[in-house]
């Protein structure tokens, strides 16, 4: 039997990507962020969301992607996502070129990133990849994306009332 899984697809860098809808809270268009001084180099700032103050990350310098020439507008969009972390839960957006759907997946689909493609392989944020009619579809893992130190340099930058 066939689990299935409810993923939102984007594209970033001119990579496709996929995250479980249960970690997307939104996704908006990117306009209204600030800068964050003394954040790390992939943080581009902080923008208000549903009156908390959230960081901004540009997901290609983040996940080290070499982007492909594309179409996309790099950076149209801002996907909201929600974390849980040692200490609670995090609110964070991210940088996406083009959304491209919401998609029900088998999970039995999704194979080991080394099985597929090694340079993403050893990235703990690679839940997995789909081989897809499309090209690869790389399955993230958001609650990875930052390690605990990451999360304390973000946390120690952000603006009181966070």
């Amino acid at each position: 039997m066939d689990i299935k899984e409810s993923f939102i697809l984007f594209r970033a860098g001119g990579r496709n990507f996929a995250v479980s809808v249960t970690n997307v809270l939104e996704v908006t268009e990117n306009k209204d962020i600030s800068p964050l001084p003394g954040a790390p180099d992939y943080v581009v700032g902080i923008k208000k969301f549903r009156e908390e103050v959230i960081p901004i990350v540009n997901t290609v310098e983040r996940l080290d992607i070499k982007t492909e020439q594309t179409e996309d507008i790099p950076g149209k969009y801002v996907a909201v996502f929600e974390i849980n972390t040692v200490s609670g839960h995090k609110k964070f957006g991210i940088l996406v070129d083009k959304v491209l759907s919401v998609s029900e997946m088998n999970v039995s689909t999704i194979k080991v990133a080394d099985e597929i493609d090694r340079a993403m392989a050893p990235a703990p944020y690679i839940r997995g990849v789909i081989n897809s009619p499309q090209g690869f579809i790389y399955v993230l893992s958001p609650e990875y994306i930052f390690s605990k130190k990451d999360l304390q340099k973000i946390d120690d930058v952000l603006p009181e009332g966070k």
